[in-house]
């Protein structure tokens, strides 16, 4: 068994054609390891774009990647032959930090050579999830790459973060400090269709509040100081794709903005709360934003 850790820098391009804006691939990094964690190979490479002829100023500030090094890469369908190839017929578990470049590479070769499946990768786990789990914490923070290696004491000054191969060389020395191979290959899934149709999900907000989907039993929201549940005093409102409502507790003499959005994702439904205190001098003043009725 082999483990494939990649990782990708992609630059935001419009098509003019499909009139609509894709992550294209730029640059491809991964390095491929045995069972003992022990490095194989390395993989590098640079793809030039074929929707735009500069890159942003933000990959550029990223990556320091130039338009000139763009121009001198290779096409996509190059670095996807060559990478193919450089895998092999090795039965690998591909390894991303979070979902996204898995996602993207997947886009790209919809969109390039209109495939709907990664025929090179028959194995994967997000890495990221992997590393938070063995961290203490949760999922639901996101933690980047960078951070992460800080928590595992290692000294990202070696690193030129950003760059497709030295993330990849980054997240194998968070797997090394982190690794058991039984806990990572319990999240290891097989690319099926059950796995494309996760990949291909789109998460949406839920911001109609009439919407069945919704627990209203969440879009409550308690005192911080006695603990009390606080009283709704305005209507709901539909902000920043999140419903807020006004609360306020009789007990503590105190307002709180209290905020909750519920985002639509494959299999669950993802909640998240803020509350804000205000004081009656403070309270917003929201003419203009949407009202709703619960």
């Amino acid at each position: 068994m082999y483990y494939v850790i990649m990782d990708l820098e992609w630059n935001n391009s419009y098509s003019k054609v499909k009139k609509t804006f894709v992550n294209e691939i730029l640059e491809i990094g991964a390095v491929m390891v045995d069972d003992e964690l022990d490095v194989v190979d390395t993989f590098s490479v640079l793809i030039r774009s074929q929707l735009s002829n500069k890159l942003s100023g933000r990959v550029k500030s990223l990556t320091h990647i130039s338009n000139e090094d763009m121009y001198g890469g290779v096409s996509f369908n190059k670095a996807i032959s060559d990478f193919s190839k450089w895998i092999g017929d090795k039965d690998c578990v591909f390894l991303t930090w979070g979902n996204c470049d898995i996602r993207v590479m997947l886009d790209n070769l919809r969109f390039f050579c209109d495939i709907d499946t990664i025929p090179f990768v028959p194995h994967y786990s997000d890495l990221q999830q992997y590393c938070q789990q063995k961290l203490g914490l949760s999922n639901a923070q996101q933690i980047g790459l960078s951070a992460a290696a800080q928590l595992f004491d290692i000294d990202v000054s070696e690193y030129s973060t950003h760059r497709a191969l030295d993330d990849s060389l980054l997240s194998l020395r968070c797997l090394k400090k982190s690794y058991d191979r039984d806990a990572l290959m319990q999240r290891v899934v097989d690319c099926d269709d059950e796995f494309y149709r996760r990949l291909l999900f789109k998460a949406k907000y839920i911001t109609n509040i009439r919407d069945e989907r919704i627990d209203r039993s969440k879009m409550v929201c308690y005192c911080d100081d006695c603990k009390k549940r606080m009283s709704k005093v305005s209507d709901w409102k539909t902000v920043n794709q999140a419903f807020r409502a006004l609360f306020f507790c009789k007990n503590c003499n105190s307002h709180v903005m209290f905020s909750i959005r519920f985002k639509a994702c494959f299999d669950h439904i993802d909640i998240k709360t803020k509350k804000c205190k205000v004081t009656s001098e403070e309270k917003p003043d929201d003419k203009g934003e949407k009202k709703e009725t619960p």
